[in-house]
């Protein structure tokens, strides 16, 4: 069985395709190839196994020694001569590995470190304390007591100079240095203002008021005490005792102190341990007297002197010893170096003796791997040869004839122009579509081209393969316009010649153009599939039917109901799809009850059989009712304008059930009519046999099943029992078709004759049918 559904589509237009048939000759080339593969596939796993070396042996040996990256790269070039050479047989071999470890742990217990690290610090302490010592040593203390004192007796002159100069000023409080810094801050203000040009003498700087003779005679006096020379000379001083003690306030002895506070009380005191402490002492006094401006001790600099010699030798001698240490422990490195390096060489030494069958193993297994590798090489060629061997002949018996195949199919079916690649891979045959430009079509094409290209790849495919099981389309003509439906419903026409075929669609114009195709052979069959009453109900039908009156009947009174139990806006919209399904109801009245099927929705011909059946007399008063009714529910639906005077006039329930009420009312009467003139039923024919009427034989080779509409309760479904040669009838039939009706059933006893006579039996001739819908299997009729 072959199916073509929407979701194969991709599949047919943009993949590289292997063909469902494939002559024999081209499935040698693929058990050629894929023999082949295995004979590759056999070497790779023997030189897997080959490869697969003790995980342990490199782990044996110590990454120091020299051994160690032969044994890495052990393989088909290993030097095995080599190797030997370094092998250790002796048997006392372990007792010298042990000798030599003792040896290394010996080395590596380092005392000479800690020795160094005292040392290395001693040095830093001596280096800092020779600085301060050489610093105190170089401060001038006579200089410095000399300007201290000068300072001290200028402080006192200039303290005196201001209370003479202020006495008579009736200052609110004697001058200090909050005074001297507001007098300072206005001279600095007069400066400014000067230098701008806009300095007037005889105004307060502050206050900006006129100032009387006795208040310039103050801002004069303020100028001379700015400008004196005691003040001068005092600056001075200060400046050179900042530079006199400048190299002393910077003095670190920060380390020495450390060491200091750690060895206080112990009796492992280093020997330079009093002079640093002495050191440390003269450091703090001279720092507290140039700290406080008070006058250091005269003896100061000798101190200094004598202890800057003891400091000074023992920072020699501790360098000296630093030195001997480092130079110690660097031959102490070497000789650990040395012998750690003789214990990786015996250890490897030995372990190659211990080891020796296994790396022999090893390397003749990567040599054997070697050569299998070299046979390996040749393998891709072959297999390339042959995949092109089996291009040439898919073309040959294959290709070609799918090429033709196929550009036939896309002219039936008017599909876009395309080059079809043949890109057999490994032996196999498959094709591939291609637009200019080498893009792919899905990328191009619109979808309706892409499905009657899909279609068109496999319809050639299967009438390449010969295929005459039955062919299933599931919804083929989605995405088409209206043109290419009527080509795609010919070609499966066509197509029922030697194969049954099934068609799924939700379009109503392919459903009908398909009917209208075996309008005159009578091949098809019509299936609804509904969810009405569960999902996958199939029923049997004559052609798509969108609705009922029955139907439409039971959701105009829902709606009604409905509306009843609501109010507002609710009660509102009910009640405009109320009147959306009158206007249905009408439309499917006038058609089906007036009109009697003379002309149907999506049927291509006109009914001329059923014309005498319709009840003109009825019309006039029928038409009125249904026209007004019809009228104004277009004008209470959302698809009608509605004219101005009635644009805010809304529906109410009791309208729509008033007109409701009118139109079952013109049913009732038309049926009525109907009943008066009604023709002979099954009980006025002799034998209980039915009312005549025209038959249809529904015995082709195609089921088309719709889940486009509903099947009304009104319809009467034809259908025929070839074997008993029963017929079933129309309501409606008129006495006319009792002849024909005669001559049918003669015709079907003559045919049963003749099958008789033939040796089979009649049920024979009738091609089984399946359909599936909803996941169920339906019976074939």
């Amino acid at each position: 069985m072959s199916i073509f559904d929407s979701p194969s589509v991709n599949f047919h237009v943009d993949d590289d395709l292997e063909y469902v048939y494939v002559p024999a000759v081209l499935a040698l080339f693929n058990h050629v190839i894929s023999g082949i593969k295995a004979v590759q596939s056999r070497i790779e796993s023997g030189v897997s196994d080959l490869k697969a070396e003790s995980t342990t042996l490199l782990s044996r040996f110590p990454k120091e020694s020299s051994v160690y990256p032969l044994i890495e790269t052990l393989g088909a070039s290993t030097d095995l001569e080599d190797l030997k050479g370094r092998v250790d047989n002796d048997p006392k071999v372990d007792g010298r590995i042990d000798a030599l470890r003792r040896a290394v742990a010996a080395l590596e217990a380092n005392t000479v470190a800690a020795q160094i690290t005292f040392h290395q610090r001693a040095e830093r302490v001596l280096s800092q304390a020779t600085t301060a010592a050489t610093v105190l040593n170089g401060f001038d203390v006579t200089a410095y007591n000399t300007s201290l004192a000068k300072r001290v007796e200028l402080q006192a002159d200039y303290k005196a100079f201001r209370a003479e100069l202020f006495a008579a000023a009736d200052l609110p409080a004697d001058p200090e240095e909050s005074w001297e810094a507001f007098v300072a801050g206005g001279e600095v203000y007069r400066q400014h203002l000067a230098a701008l040009g806009v300095h007037d003498i005889d105004r307060c700087l502050y206050c900006r008021q006129p100032l009387s003779d006795p208040a310039k005679d103050l801002v004069k006096k303020y100028g001379d005490y700015l400008s004196d020379k005691i003040s001068a000379d005092i600056t001075a001083t200060t400046a050179q005792l900042t530079t006199l003690t400048a190299a002393v306030r910077s003095i670190q002895i920060s380390e020495m102190t450390s060491l200091l506070r750690e060895y206080e009380g112990r009796d492992d005191q280093p020997s330079f341990y009093e002079h640093l402490q002495r050191l440390e002492a003269l450091v703090l006094a001279v720092r507290a007297a140039v700290a406080d401006d008070r006058a250091a001790t005269s003896d100061a600099q000798a101190q200094a002197t004598t202890l800057l010699t003891h400091v000074e030798a023992a920072h020699v001698h501790a360098s000296d010893e630093l030195h001997e240490l480092g130079e110690q422990a660097r031959n102490r490195a070497s000789a650990l170096s040395d012998k750690k390096k003789e214990v990786s060489e015996l250890v490897a030494a030995a372990e190659l003796a211990k080891s020796w069958s296994t790396i022999q193993n090893q390397v003749r297994n990567a040599k054997e791997a070697d050569r299998l590798k070299i046979l390996a090489r040749a393998l891709p060629n072959h297999c390339r040869a042959v995949t092109d061997l089996s291009k040439d002949a898919s073309d040959q018996l294959i290709n070609k004839s799918f090429d033709k195949l196929f550009v036939e199919e896309c002219r039936a079916l008017r599909a876009p122009s395309l080059k079809v690649e043949f890109v057999g891979r490994q032996g196999k045959a498959q094709r591939r579509k291609v637009l200019s430009g080498k893009y792919k079509p899905s990328r191009v094409l619109s979808e309706g081209e892409q499905k009657v290209l899909a279609m068109a790849d496999f319809l050639a495919e299967a009438r390449l393969a010969g295929i005459t099981a039955p062919v299933i389309f599931d919804d083929p003509v989605s995405n088409l316009d209206h043109r290419r439906i009527n080509e795609v419903a010919q070609r499966v026409a066509v197509l029922t010649e030697n194969n049954q075929v099934i068609v799924f669609t939700h379009d109503i114009f392919f459903a009908t153009t398909l009917l209208g195709l075996f309008e005159q052979s009578k091949r098809c069959s019509y299936f609804h599939i509904t969810d009405e009453e569960g999902k996958g109900t199939v029923t049997r039908a004559t052609g798509p039917r969108w609705d009922s009156l029955s139907n439409l009947k039971k959701n105009v009174n829902q709606t009604i109901q409905a509306a009843k139990v609501v109010d507002g806006e609710a009660r509102a919209a009910l009640v405009r799809e109320g009147y959306d399904w009158i206007r249905a109801w009408c439309e499917v009245f006038a058609e089906t009850e007036l009109l009697k099927g003379v002309s149907q929705r999506y049927q291509p011909n006109i009914r001329m059989t059923v014309l005498p059946n319709i009840k003109t007399e009825a019309l006039p008063e029928a038409i009125a009712v249904v026209t007004r009714v019809f009228e104004d529910a277009c004008r209470y639906i959302a698809g009608h304008s509605q004219p101005l005077p009635t644009l805010g006039v809304s529906p109410t329930l009791s309208g729509l059930e008033t007109h409701w009420g009118e139109l079952q009312e013109c049913r009732r009467l038309t049926i009525r009519r109907k009943a008066a003139r009604r023709r002979p039923t099954a009980r006025d024919t002799p034998h209980g046999e039915r009312p005549p009427t025209p038959w249809r034989e529904q015995r082709g080779a195609t089921t088309l099943a719709s889940s486009a509409g509903y099947l009304g309760d009104d319809v009467t479904v034809p259908t025929v029992g070839l074997a008993s040669g029963e017929l079933a009838c129309e309501k409606g039939a008129t006495a006319q078709c009792a002849e024909l009706n005669a001559r049918c059933r003669r015709a079907i006893q003559l045919e049963s004759s003749l099958h008789a006579l033939r040796g089979r039996p009649q049920a024979a001739r009738r091609t089984p049918l399946s359909t599936t819908a909803g996941g169920h299997s339906l019976p074939g009729h």
